[in-house]
């Protein structure tokens, strides 16, 4: 090597030295050297994946897989079946503090009532449980073919309205002192009353763990 070369230009190899420490440093994969680089790299991407999350956590509803093929039933699935628990989650858990009925259970009645929120009566009356006007109703109607529902000025006064209707019966007070947060009993009952599709209401619960909202 040509001394007189180097010391002439020592201030440009220097740099180079540096710069290359630095660039290893800061991506050690590029150092042929280090075996565990790219590992790394990759192992690092792996983890920051999101996991799906099931039940009621953080409202995230993912059905349970071994559940999901019993969803045959169910009046709609997949990304609408979600978005409407999602939504409505937190009310029906309202509710449930209020009245005392099961969070689950007003779901999974309102899901299978109004069709995952598809149906007529939700989308024309904001009705999400198919209630009559019956004869002491005094509020706004819809007409659906030829029957006449209740239609309310929003889907939470839909909830309340509910669970007022649910507070009102006569074996209301009895089921919520016998089954408490027994989501079962309830489901059976509201069946037996011709509220809801039971055998629906029952495979929506299980399919997205909604009983974990209890």
């Amino acid at each position: 090597m040509n001394w007189n070369f180097f010391k002439t230009n020592w201030f440009y190899f220097a740099m180079g030295v540096v710069f290359l420490l630095y660039t290893v440093r800061k991506y050690p994969w590029l150092n042929p050297l280090n075996s565990t680089g790219k590992t790394t790299k990759t192992e690092k991407f792996t983890e920051a994946e999101p996991t799906p999350k099931s039940g009621a956590a953080l409202l995230g509803f993912v059905p349970d897989a071994s559940s999901e093929k019993r969803l045959d039933a169910a009046p709609a699935n997949g990304q609408k079946a979600e978005a409407f628990l999602k939504r409505f989650a937190q009310v029906a858990v309202s509710e449930r503090k209020k009245f005392g009925v099961p969070a689950s259970v007003i779901l999974a009645c309102a899901y299978v009532n109004s069709e995952a929120g598809q149906s007529e009566s939700a989308t024309a009356a904001n009705n999400f449980f198919a209630l009559p006007c019956a004869d002491a109703w005094e509020g706004e109607t819809e007409q659906i073919e030829g029957d006449c529902f209740r239609k309310y000025e929003s889907a939470w006064a839909s909830f309340r309205d509910f669970s007022i209707h649910l507070s009102s019966q006569e074996w209301y007070g009895s089921l919520k002192k016998s089954a408490g947060k027994d989501w079962e009993k309830w489901v059976e009952k509201l069946g037996s009353e011709e509220v809801s599709n039971g055998k629906s209401m029952k495979k929506i619960i299980e399919a997205y763990k909604l009983h974990e909202l209890d």
